[in-house]
């Protein structure tokens, strides 16, 4: 079990599920109107919410677990099964009434053919935890690639031939389907129907995924906030570029966490009783993320305004001015957002439940806040509520695992220097020749690989272990 090894099929995974995004968000959208890719982001509001019930917690207790029985097994995956049908009815018979909340009858049929997702993804809930457990993320990594081309070759026909809206749904449907069959050809296990679901083993998880399940809801809830009240008590307008910076900010983010939380996670949980091993593989982690996160959102900050212009247009100003608290807060994100796999593996969801409450006290308070004032200082608010919130989330992490806040920070110190001086270096060269006066996306890509490199060159001056790596490198080539 190796989390590079692991690491390395997650990558590939998320490098493909971005260019999928890519055609639905090229492609596509040049033969779907606007109006109904609108219903669909309609639905993806109900569905990912269900999506956070679909197992409430019991798939990431099969990972955890260290001895897993045959019943307990069976019971996880009847309990799904269960769950996956009754949140497709719920969909089924709340769906009239969301349509006309949003005001768009379409939206029934459209979260109706969605709810048929649910029952496909909760049968195959289980068998993709047992190969998770195992670090099985090749053949995990194959199916889902596959899963996704074939459901995105059926989204393209369909659009093609003028099915809109629906072209989307079937990609959904198809997406779900494809992967249920193949994790379930995939795996060796099958359900027994002798005893379908064990109380005593019910029981036995019921702490550890339920709170689990009230982090994610807490968790879902607090995320979304912002966007309401902005909407509510400011514009669609600045709704909108808040929106765009979010995006930008949560795209590299997104892709970075997914592929450490996935990768982490069935690593620590195999040796969740020693504590040395999980402190020495998640300072590595959070190492090589904030390698990554610090220049780069720290970088995207400081060109905010140029790179808005030339990307995006002069129409997105505003948009540049919350990236610069945006991008920065991101750093934070990366860094709390790994905590997760730690408090699972070592089965302290009731630690991560109580901080989950806390930081979203703190996020929620931070936009009660910034919403009386400018958009730019609500996202000033919210990057210093993430600040507040690192220092609990880390104290009680390290409480946990016997770890040391201050040796981690130390061995993350040179990443802020060089990024400190990095900026330095970006600020001194802007003075001579003002990116502003050139504004030439070519201007802007040299400015970003000098930085790189003074970045990189810091580096290798002040820290050992990008030293020892980058020997290690050469070694290996040779």
């Amino acid at each position: 079990m190796n989390i590079i090894s692991n690491a390395k099929w997650n990558s590939l995974t998320q490098f493909f599920k971005i260019g999928i995004q890519a055609v639905n968000l090229i492609y596509l959208a040049k033969i779907i109107p606007p109006s109904e890719y609108g219903v669909m982001a309609m639905a993806v509001v109900v569905i990912n919410l269900g999506i956070l019930l679909r197992d409430l917690g019991t798939s990431a207790a099969i990972i955890q677990r260290k001895e897993l029985s045959e019943t307990l097994k069976n019971t996880i995956f009847w309990l799904n099964s269960l769950l996956g049908l009754f949140l497709a009815f719920i969909i089924v018979a709340i769906s009239p009434l969301v349509s006309s909340l949003f005001n768009a009858p379409e939206l029934t049929n459209v979260l109706i053919l969605l709810s048929i997702t649910f029952p496909f993804s909760s049968i195959a809930a289980t068998h993709l935890a047992l190969l998770e457990r195992e670090s099985l993320f090749k053949k995990i990594s194959t199916i889902e690639i596959s899963s996704s081309l074939i459901s995105v070759v059926f989204a393209i026909i369909m659009a093609n031939l003028g099915f809109g809206v629906y072209s989307l749904v079937v990609q959904a449907i198809v997406l779900s389907f494809m992967s249920m069959v193949q994790f379930w050809f995939a795996s060796n296990w099958r359900p027994s129907f002798k005893i379908l679901i064990n109380k005593n083993d019910l029981m036995n998880i019921f702490g550890f995924s339920a709170n689990l399940s009230l982090f994610n809801l807490i968790n879902y809830f607090s995320r979304n906030a912002d966007s309401f009240f902005i909407g509510r008590f400011m514009s669609a307008g600045i709704l909108g570029n808040y929106n765009l910076a979010y995006r930008i900010m949560l795209f590299p983010l997104q892709s970075l966490t997914f592929v450490t939380n996935r990768s982490l996670y069935p690593v620590l949980s195999r040796v969740q009783d020693d504590n040395k091993k999980i402190f020495s593989t998640y300072s590595n982690c959070v190492f090589i993320i904030v390698f990554i996160t610090a220049p780069l959102m720290s970088g995207l900050a400081y060109f905010s305004d140029p790179f808005i212009r030339l990307i995006f247009g002069s129409q997105w100003d505003l948009t540049a001015s919350i990236l610069k608290w945006l991008a920065p807060t991101a750093i934070l994100q990366a860094v709390l957002s790994t905590s997760g796999s730690v408090f699972m593996a070592k089965g302290r969801t009731d630690v991560l439940m109580r901080l989950g409450i806390i930081g979203a006290i703190l996020q929620v308070g931070s936009f009660f806040i910034g919403v009386n004032y400018t958009i730019t200082t609500f996202s000033m608010c919210y990057f210093i509520a993430n600040l507040i919130n690192f220092f609990p989330v880390m104290y009680c992490l390290m409480k946990v695992i016997e770890g040391s806040l201050m040796s981690l920070l130390i061995r993350l110190l040179p990443i802020f220097l060089s990024t400190i001086l990095m900026l330095s270096c970006l600020f001194f060269l802007n003075q001579v020749y003002p990116i502003s006066k050139f504004l030439d996306v070519y201007i802007l890509v040299i400015f970003s690989l000098l930085g790189s490199s003074v970045y990189i060159l810091f580096m290798v001056l002040f820290s050992f272990d990008f030293r020892r790596f980058l020997i290690s490198m050469l070694r290996a080539r040779h």
